[in-house]
């Protein structure tokens, strides 16, 4: 009971609550920065951009993970346009990431690449004024995928040398690939468009799904999950949520209104949107 009245406490907060005036007026960018190297593997997969406030000091760091169904987009031309102007007006470090795509990379590169940069944002953070103690992710569609995976089985951040109380909180933006096996049942394969990442065996699925990977006893973050009014986002996104919450975790699932797929990812942070600082105020209940 706890944690569901402190979820309905959370969005009746944002409901009646500005968002907080901001504390930076701009941002210094330090782009394709390399977080990892691979033999035989070009630095261009390990990339990410890194948006940080003028004279940030301690300033919390939000790790976004691109869509583009594991096997297109990039950390620039896959995100919306003013989502990093957003979040460092409000006194947040923005980093964009690559990471390796399918069918070259299938599954689970593109988790493994993503708890890579985790671990370099960890060790580098104060090097762009950033707070290691306060890393958040966000992902959207394929990448909304990978950060609650990474958040709720430890492995990945374990062959880092972290914990998942590394990450204070988790944002997916309206991803359908919470839970493959069920995705994959009734016809026995996965459709067309997971194949790449994801192949044909049920083990791969089973463990490609974050729904399926939840167990107590884990530091697993409080998660966001967003999601819009089309078929299959909704069932899975409230399924992992409900999971989550039976197993002790603090978690949310919410509808995106008056946002497509797109346009949620897109919209992030322009004027007028009613996404962002929803997001940032879930992010500062995590640092309160």
């Amino acid at each position: 009971m706890r944690i569901l009245t402190a979820a309905f406490l959370f969005v009746f907060a944002w409901m009646a609550s500005p968002l907080l005036t901001p504390g930076f007026a701009s941002a210094e960018v330090y782009r394709d920065v390399v977080y990892n190297h691979l033999t035989g593997v070009g630095d261009g997969n390990f990339t990410m951009d890194v948006y940080a406030p003028e004279e940030a000091e301690d300033a919390p760091i939000v790790i976004m993970v691109h869509g583009g169904a594991w096997t297109f987009g990039n950390k620039q031309n896959a995100i919306g346009i003013d989502q990093a102007d957003f979040f460092t007006d409000q006194g947040f470090i923005y980093i964009s990431i690559n990471y390796r795509l399918a069918p070259d990379h299938p599954f689970p590169a593109q988790i493994e690449d993503l708890a890579s940069a985790i671990a370099f944002v960890h060790r580098e953070a104060e090097t762009y004024g950033g707070d290691p103690d306060s890393i958040f992710l966000m992902g959207h569609s394929s990448g909304a995928h990978a950060v609650t995976l990474v958040s709720v089985d430890p492995q990945y951040l374990r062959a880092e040398g972290l914990g998942l109380d590394v990450i204070r909180g988790t944002v997916a933006l309206d991803g359908a690939s919470y839970n493959l096996v069920r995705t994959g049942e009734k016809k026995g394969e996965l459709p067309r468009f997971y194949r790449p990442a994801f192949g044909s065996k049920e083990a791969t699925w089973r463990a490609a799904s974050p729904t399926l990977q939840v167990m107590d006893g884990r530091h697993i973050p409080p998660m966001l999950l967003l999601y819009v009014d089309r078929p299959v986002s909704p069932t899975r996104a409230k399924e992992l949520a409900e999971t989550l919450r039976d197993n002790g975790y603090m978690a949310q699932a919410i509808l995106a209104k008056n946002r497509s797929h797109k346009s949620l990812n897109k919209r992030l942070g322009a004027k007028g949107d009613k996404i962002g600082p929803m997001i940032v105020e879930f992010f500062r209940e995590q640092m309160g």
